[in-house]
């Protein structure tokens, strides 16, 4: 039995506690259908939801601008050298933003884009499909001084302030469809710095084949794995830690909610750079512990923790990687005793890619 315990890890930049807006509850959810378009890509070429489709459906992500937003740009990046393994698990690729066809071309030119970006001037389909950004409007209606639209500008929008190039953005987010256009997955955050990786999204639907070098580490009671999802990220991306742990035979950990047992726990040592968020446990099993004749919730299968981290952007502008820490804690039991409690220390090392703030040069006009 193996199990499977994920952190999610985000590089961005630390956040206000601000009114939040749930991102998650916009545009369609898990099981609903996704509205139909047709938008030229950066070629001139226009595309429908169909058109962009592959064999098992596509990945539509929807981002701010490939003119001015850096976080963006370098979420395309990562996006094009995800292509290829996207196109071959079967999935079509596709990115919107309000952007004219102009911009978009000068982008994919610049950084060989090769996947379509399609251009929503006017934002039709971004209102569409319920995810414009209505803070922005805000900040720079009537109320655009008020402490908390301030405080949700800062945070939805901009640390610089709501600005007239932002009216018509999208909550940046990402859909996963099938070939019905209905959706499988989705993923929003709450910053308009963060952004999911690929392999990020992989790992949240359970695709946590390692494609980064392993560390494994042996134990009285566990066989661990532990590893990354990317090599390398930059500041504002989420990735995550997998930590694969295999008991020996005869041997069940326990889980949250387990009474008078110590819980195994993926736990973080401070860093400078990171900010955790909750743990969320998937279910467990009850194990029936005869001597004692009680039921306790373990893990004797697959498991996911998922645990969101931030850092700095400027902290790390000036780093080629950043390593940080942590715990694996557990109780080990067998049929008869448990074992003595254990901290298994942790480190991970991942690079850093910078943030692309060059602008995008727009071709003379004659």
């Amino acid at each position: 039995m193996i199990l499977t315990i994920i952190a999610l890890v985000s590089v961005n930049t630390s956040a206000q506690e601000v009114r939040k807006i749930d991102v998650w509850k916009l545009g369609p959810q898990v099981g609903a259908t996704v509205p139909d378009f047709s938008l030229a890509d950066q070629h001139g070429k226009r595309q429908t939801l169909q058109s962009v489709m592959g064999p098992k459906g596509a990945m539509i992500v929807f981002y701010r601008s490939a003119d001015w937003c850096p976080y963006c740009k370098t979420q395309l990046l990562e996006l094009q050298g995800q292509y290829d393994k996207l196109r071959k698990d079967g999935l079509g690729l596709v990115a919107i933003s309000y952007d004219s066809q102009e911009i978009l071309a000068s982008f994919s030119q610049q950084r060989g884009i090769t996947f379509p970006m399609l251009s929503d001037v006017g934002s039709a389909t971004i209102k569409c499909y319920g995810i414009l950004n209505t803070v922005a409007e805000e900040g720079l209606g009537p109320n655009g001084k008020d402490p908390d639209v301030i405080a949700q500008v800062k945070l939805y929008v901009s640390a610089n302030g709501a600005n007239e190039r932002q009216r018509g953005i999208p909550f940046p987010g990402t859909f996963i469809v099938d070939r019905t256009g209905r959706v499988k997955a989705r993923f929003f955050e709450d910053s308009y710095t963060v952004r999911n990786t690929v392999s990020n999204i992989r790992v949240k639907l359970n695709e946590t084949d390692a494609v980064v070098a392993a560390t494994s580490v042996q134990t009285q009671h566990l066989d661990v794995t532990t590893y990354p999802s990317d090599a390398a990220v930059a500041p504002g991306n989420r990735f995550s830690i997998i930590v694969r742990v295999s008991p020996h035979s005869g041997i069940h950990v326990y889980a949250p909610g387990a009474s008078n047992y110590k819980v195994i726990e993926l736990a973080q040592v401070p860093n400078p750079y990171l900010r955790s968020q909750p743990v969320s446990y998937p279910s467990s099993e009850i194990y029936f512990f005869k001597p004692l004749n009680e039921r306790v919730p373990t893990y004797q299968k697959p498991f996911m923790v998922l645990d969101g981290q931030a850092s700095t952007r400027n902290a790390l502008k000036d780093q080629t990687s950043l390593t940080f820490g942590g715990a694996l804690n557990y109780q080990a039991c067998d049929d008869r005793l448990c074992y003595d409690p254990v901290a298994l220390p942790l480190s991970w090392t991942v690079g850093l890619k910078p943030i692309i703030t060059e602008p995008t040069v727009r071709p003379a006009t004659k």
